[in-house]
């Protein structure tokens, strides 16, 4: 469990860093310096975003994505004519099968060259072609505030959000967004007019990152809220159970959705660069410690990356792609790469299945 991985480190932590002052040491066998007066102690601020708005919708990053398009990687339900093969059967030039004539059926869909092969009566049917309902879910917990070199992932989220739903509305696909955190803060129902563009950036603009997050009920809660199959695309660090989140994704999958999860990270969260001994403000609960970075770099950068491992194998056992971003990448380029590379896997699979 990812929250009390967590909560034993600290714990851990506290009781070395208790054991070194009754020692006289810091840790590494040397005596411990003094600590300097509160008001000269070096401090991690508590990373909220700066006072100046800043514009989720960044154009010049569309340009790096060009033309792509998201196509899902399942059959999914929809009404209007798009780019996403659906489960219905229609009138478009895609070929599907041939069913027995049964009366009622028009007779200008029958065969007449399968009839003069078969002596019998079969009417052709097509796959229809549909557009896609897609739900961006944007984590807006207290840990998304998080932001030293960088922007804040919240504000990164926000960016790769405008950027997917310009894409999905650009092909005439459904869009909604459903913020979540320590609940279900926002919701906007998927849709494929113009104009859902600008609610979604509304909503994303307006939201600040804060609580607690409960990131596995809230999206629980949505499951309710998605009334035929389509994408989830989840942005989020990640942080909490993920055994949970594994769970719930699971049902997502067994209920037909292809679920994207777009993992968003802080450069100092996978290196732990801090060098100076600073307090360590938790930005979900209020919870404040003083850290000596030094004595415990190595044991946070193992505890990190045995989560990361969980997390990339629990995804892969749920049929979930993950996607690891950082908020000092190119936003656009890294998008541009993912998606080349999905459309040419979903590619190779159905020549596979044709061949």
């Amino acid at each position: 469990m990812a929250k009390n991985r967590v909560n034993q480190f600290v714990s851990s932590l506290q009781e070395r860093q208790a054991q070194d002052a009754r020692n006289g040491t810091d840790g590494s066998g040397f005596a411990a310096p003094a600590p300097p007066p509160p008001e000269a102690m070096p401090s991690v601020p508590s990373f909220s975003p700066p006072a100046e708005k800043r514009e989720v919708f960044d154009p010049q990053m569309l340009t790096k994505l060009g033309q792509l398009e998201i196509i899902a990687s399942t059959v999914v339900d929809g009404f209007l004519s798009g780019k996403h093969r659906s489960t219905h059967k229609g009138g478009c030039t895609d070929f599907a099968e041939f069913r027995p004539y049964q009366q009622g059926d028009d007779i200008r869909q029958l065969d007449w060259r399968h009839y003069a092969k078969c002596d019998r009566y079969y009417v052709k049917q097509f796959d229809d072609e549909t557009n896609l309902q897609a739900l961006l879910v944007a984590d807006a917990s207290g840990s998304m505030q998080f932001g030293m070199s960088t922007v804040t992932k919240w504000h990164y989220a926000q960016m790769a959000a405008a950027c997917l739903g310009h894409l999905l509305l650009r092909q005439r696909d459904s869009v909604g967004l459903a913020v979540v955190g320590d609940s279900l803060k926002n919701y906007v129902r998927p849709l494929p007019r113009a104009s859902q563009l600008a609610r979604v950036l509304n909503v994303l603009e307006n939201t600040a990152a804060s609580g607690e997050s409960t990131l596995s009920n809230s999206m629980l809660e949505l499951t309710g809220r998605l009334k035929r199959r389509g994408m989830v695309m989840l942005l989020s660090d990640c942080f909490g159970d993920v055994a949970e989140l594994k769970r719930v994704l699971q049902q997502y999958r067994a209920r037909g959705h292809d679920v994207m999860v777009y993992q968003i990270l802080a450069p100092e969260e996978l290196t732990f660069p801090f060098r100076r001994e600073s307090f360590f403000q938790d930005l979900e609960l209020p919870r404040r410690i003083q850290v000596s970075p030094g004595a415990i770099r190595k044991q946070y950068l193992a505890e990190f990356q045995a989560f990361q491992d969980e997390l990339r194998e629990s995804m892969t056992d749920a049929g979930v792609d993950l996607v690891t971003l950082t908020t000092d990448q190119d936003i656009g380029e890294v998008l541009s790469q993912y998606l080349r590379k999905r459309a040419a896997q979903k590619s190779a699979t159905s020549v596979r299945i044709r061949a």
